[in-house]
């Protein structure tokens, strides 16, 4: 019996090079796929491994004339043997290179899902599992060179900005009640928001809570003399109205209060999580006009999955600062590290895919 192996780029080359050197008698007897290259490179040329036998013939018969019809089923057979073992190779290659049901990557984009693969490979595990500490030490990779991987620390004068109901003033307490009580910095709030109804109350009473100075600025004017009645302050945080991304107007109105503070302050666009994509595009592209240089994402604990996520990763170009995961304050807010944002995930997402842990109730 002769047998022969043939490494080639799909079934189709398989069978025209058998045919070729064996003849038409040549059955298959295995198939796999390998990868051509060095045993270090993740990157490896992937090939079809197919072999062939064919039975040696000692002395020739003749073959019997065969009916049209008969030699028409035989045809017919030999085709579809053929592309059965085509629709076999297929199917294991896409078993091959799917990836895992893992939710912190199901909604990853492409560029990331293609390192994912590679980074598997590169480790031996073609089954597509990774340990808690291969999925951290992945995310880190691919988050190091994104807006979760910069930093934009607080400055003295640091503003809120966006949409109505993402947090603003919840997320200026977490931060003001963080660098008061953890720091020991004198903080100052100043808001502007005059026209939803009990923001200012609202910050206010965060304002005596903490025993940190509070004005209310309506224009422009007032927001400078209010700023030079803080001068001894280490760090002034500034509530802004929210608005739609569609009303102009207010965000010109936004934007002269800005230009009021002069120079050197930080611009922070305050963006929930679960908000659509379509949404977010429309609020990163409008709310440019006010020159936001920072961002904290918001609501991460209402979201389904993280496909919001990797979509701000893609689409977002200024360092997220800060995520805020619930409503306690001051202790729903973390600094927006890659290692910060990998631990919630890990320690809330069911990786059963079945969503959110259940929450226990703080003692």
């Amino acid at each position: 019996m002769i047998i022969r192996k043939f490494k080639v780029h799909d079934m189709k080359e398989a069978l025209t090079r058998a045919r070729y050197e064996l003849g038409p008698d040549a059955v298959i007897v295995t198939q796999r796929v390998v990868r051509e290259g060095k045993w270090f490179n993740p990157f490896k040329k992937r090939m079809l491994e197919v072999t062939f036998a064919l039975e040696d013939k000692p002395v020739e018969k003749e073959e019997p004339v065969k009916e049209p019809e008969e030699e028409a089923l035989e045809t017919f057979q030999e085709a579809l043997k053929t592309r059965l073992q085509e629709d076999q190779v297929q199917l294991s290659r896409k078993e091959e290179v799917s990836i895992d049901k893992d939710p912190l990557y199901l909604h990853a984009g492409d560029d990331v899902r293609k390192r994912l693969e590679s980074y598997r490979m590169l480790h031996n595990k073609g089954d597509g599992k990774l340990t808690s500490s291969e999925r951290r030490e992945f995310f880190n990779i691919v988050m190091k060179e994104s807006p979760f991987g910069r930093i934009k620390e607080l400055s003295r004068i640091n503003v809120l900005v966006g949409p109505t109901g993402v947090g603003k003033t919840t997320t200026i307490a977490k931060l003001a009640a963080g660098e008061h009580l953890g720091k020991n910095k004198k903080v100052g709030l100043v808001t502007m928001d005059t026209y939803r109804i009990g923001a200012v109350q609202q910050l206010k009473t965060y304002a005596e809570i903490l025993q940190v100075p509070f004005y209310v600025a309506n224009n422009p004017e007032e927001m400078k003399e209010k700023l030079d009645l803080m001068q001894d302050c280490d760090m002034i945080l500034v509530d802004t109205l929210g608005t739609s991304p569609k009303d102009m107007n207010k965000l010109v109105e936004i934007k002269k209060n800005l230009n009021a503070m002069g120079e050197g302050i930080s611009t922070y666009l305050v963006l929930s999580l679960s908000t659509d994509r379509d949404s977010i595009d429309s609020i990163l592209e409008r709310y440019r006009l006010l020159k936001y240089d920072g961002m904290v994402i918001t609501k991460v604990d209402e979201v389904e999955n993280t496909r919001n996520l990797w979509h701000l990763v893609d689409r977002n170009t200024v360092p997220v600062q800060y995520f805020c995961h619930g409503q306690d304050v001051p202790e729903d807010i973390k600094e927006a590290t890659p290692e910060n944002i990998f631990k919630y995930f890990e320690e809330n997402l069911n990786y059963d895919g079945s969503g959110w842990k259940i929450k226990r109730n703080r003692s």
